[in-house]
């Protein structure tokens, strides 16, 4: 691919002169692999074929114009690109080494005359072919200057030039740089560069840093090409990168030899989903909502249009998304890969996998290993693709594991709920003994409850699976049946979770009651779960009294768990349930205070309410420990007292 380029560049290097001083564009979109090109494929060929012929060309100089500002900026770059050492030894010991007085004075440079910089220029590195990448990408307003600065080049000491970008982004970035008549002047040849999605393939793959990983991807480098040819890849930064993905998810999986032995099928599987998801979800073909819908779309489609006739539902744009990579990489299966997608955004975003977690789950989720088996509601969701011996035995394994309550965890429960649904629906109860699926999954996780066996529900404004779990889309989840249980499940997971957190409060507080007072600072972590929920209600009021006016030590450390503790609320959060049970023990603290010897009790109420009313100035007064207008009143009323029993 391509080779109408390199005859065209050949061309252009290897004559002795040019009758016209010009330089060449290499054209192309962004992402197509213009750089790619010419700094991993031409440029080493070219090399190559040299050395065979005991030639030594000039070699290429890439100076990126990404934010030129001026041609003393391209000058500085120019001599960046070719003696990097001089520079950083320059910058670091303040010598002037070959010319660079003349660079760094860029405030001085910009003053000389525009001809005197680029004859200079000109003059500087002939050893080298000049590369300008990223020509579209000049700072607005510089454009005109830094062609200017290319005219000299080519003209001056007939250097050859090769200018890389996108000429549509150029006339539509620079529309007022009159690219016409620079195109006129200083171009002579051009050339557009295609997608080479081979090249890049077999180039990202050779440059995978982990033997073991490069050599399993080597060896399936034809099926890699394959997919990313039926991805319709336009950006090659995009292909590169999904590569790079993949591989550490490949990488991850060879680490454990009871997936690497025998499952060699899985683990190319999970390769190609990675760079399939990754070059979709980069080129926005794909979001996280269509990802969201994607497991057992295809079932849920076909569900939705029972019953319609020829009534047919618009769809809403994710879901056409995600029926249309479905659609494209069919042959992965992937309405039931063989990772989460979770994993793959979440891998996107921070570059970290985690070995150890990963390769566990899809042990647990495909049988992988010695005395394991895939999960029985997991063989049950394939009951349309598998022989019916294996379905009833399925079924009949997942009635005993219900039976014995042994699934404690959301994803699983909702699945083997939705199950129950359909084979309820088709006439077969056994899942659930007979029992209406509602009222038996309700008792199931009231057992869970009671037993303190449920997974908790994180308190956090994040959204709760829906769609699907473990990679595989719920059965049934459309049906008011399922709807119920996840709200069911939903509210006794929160209730579970609120539980632990009254238990965690109520162990900190027997912390302090013990003599570590400092674990009251506990309850006033930012963010933390404890600061943000109403778990004091639990503890009593007078319980809490006691501890704070306990002594002058413990009254600081509760003054502050009560200033700072409500500080960042907002009227109606839920941690601002709490502000009753606060004002109470606040009231209760006051009275016992009042009990204290003189000074310490006027020292020390002064001392709390200040605390407390600065901490909680311009609050709503429902929302405040002591209300304004009653706080200065009993102020006022409590210094009198004070002044009355002193004299």
């Amino acid at each position: 691919m391509n080779e109408h380029a390199t005859a065209v560049i050949d061309a252009y290097l290897e004559a002795d002169a040019h009758p016209v001083p010009h330089a060449i564009l290499v054209e192309g979109p962004w992402g197509s692999g213009k750089t790619y090109f010419l700094e991993k494929i031409y440029e080493p060929n070219r090399q190559e074929q040299a050395k065979a012929k005991r030639f030594h060309p000039m070699p290429f100089l890439f100076v990126s114009l990404f934010g030129a500002k001026s041609a003393a900026d391209v000058e500085k770059r120019m001599h960046r690109a070719a003696s990097p050492g001089e520079v950083a030894v320059g910058k670091f010991i303040g010598t002037i080494i070959s010319g660079t007085l003349e660079l760094f004075k860029i405030k001085d440079a910009t003053k000389t005359s525009f001809d005197a910089i680029a004859k200079r220029a000109a003059s500087r590195h002939v050893d080298y072919i000049l590369v300008f990448d990223d020509l579209e990408r000049v700072e607005e307003g510089a454009f005109g200057e830094i062609m200017g600065i290319v005219n000299s080049l080519i003209t001056t000491d007939n250097r050859r030039v090769i200018l890389v970008g996108d000429e549509k982004k150029l006339l539509e970035i620079h529309k007022d740089a009159n690219w016409g008549e620079q195109n006129e002047k200083i171009v002579g040849r051009r050339v557009r560069i295609e997608a080479d999605v081979k090249s890049v393939v077999r180039r990202s793959v050779a440059e995978v840093p982990d033997d073991t990983t490069r050599s399993f991807m080597t060896e399936r480098v034809d099926v890699l090409i394959d997919l990313a040819d039926r991805s319709h890849v336009e950006n090659l930064r995009n292909l590169s990168w999904a590569i790079v993905n993949s591989a550490q998810f490949v990488r991850s999986l060879l680490t454990d030899p009871e997936i690497r032995e025998g499952h060699e099928d899985h683990i190319t599987r999970t390769m190609l989903v990675v760079v399939a998801t990754t070059l979709w979800l980069r080129s926005n073909n794909l979001s996280k909502v269509a990802l969201d819908k994607l497991p057992n779309l295809s079932m849920t489609l076909a569900l939705r249009s029972m019953g319609r006739h020829d009534q047919r539902e618009e769809e809403d744009p994710e879901t056409k998304a995600a029926k249309k990579f479905s659609e494209t990489f069919a042959h992965l299966a992937v309405e039931s890969p063989p990772l989460e997608y979770r994993r793959i955004i979440d891998f996107e975003a921070s570059g970290i996998l985690n070995d150890a977690e990963f390769t566990m789950w899809t042990k647990s989720q495909f049988g992988f290993g010695a005395g394991r088996s895939e999960p029985s509601w997991r063989r049950l969701w394939h009951s349309y693709a598998r022989p019916m011996e294996d379905t009833e035995a399925a079924i009949e394994e997942l009635k005993e594991e219900l039976a014995k309550r042994k699934y404690t965890t959301r994803g699983d429960i909702l699945h083997a709920t939705g199950l129950a649904i359909k084979h309820s629906k088709a006439g077969d109860s056994r899942l659930t003994d007979g029992a209406d699926v509602v009222p038996f999954f309700k008792a199931y996780i009231d057992d869970l409850v009671a037993s303190e066996t449920l997974e908790a529900n994180k308190l956090d404004p994040l959204p709760l699976e829906y769609e699907a779990a473990s990679g595989l889309g719920f059965a049934s989840k459309d049906s008011p049946e399922f709807a119920e249980i996840y709200r069911y499940l939903t509210d006794r997971q929160v209730e579970v979770e609120q539980a632990a957190l009254r238990k965690r409060a109520d162990e900190i507080v027997k912390e302090a009651e013990a003599g570590d007072l400092e674990a009251l600072h506990k309850l006033n972590i930012m963010n933390d779960d404890l600061s943000r929920n109403p778990v004091l209600l639990g503890i009593d009021v007078d319980r809490m009294a006691n501890l704070i006016a306990s002594d002058v030590p413990a009254l600081s450390v509760g003054s502050k768990l009560l200033a700072y503790r409500y500080h960042h609320g907002k009227h109606g959060e839920p941690l601002m349930a709490e502000i009753p049970w606060a004002r109470k023990v606040y009231e209760a603290v006051i009275a016992r205070i009042d009990e204290w010897p003189v000074p310490h009790r006027t020292l020390s109420k002064e001392t709390m309410q200040g605390l407390i009313r600065h901490y909680e100035g311009g609050r709503d007064p429902a929302d405040q420990i002591i209300p304004t207008a009653q706080g200065a009143e009993a102020e006022v009323e409590g210094t009198d007292d004070e002044e009355a029993k002193q004299v």
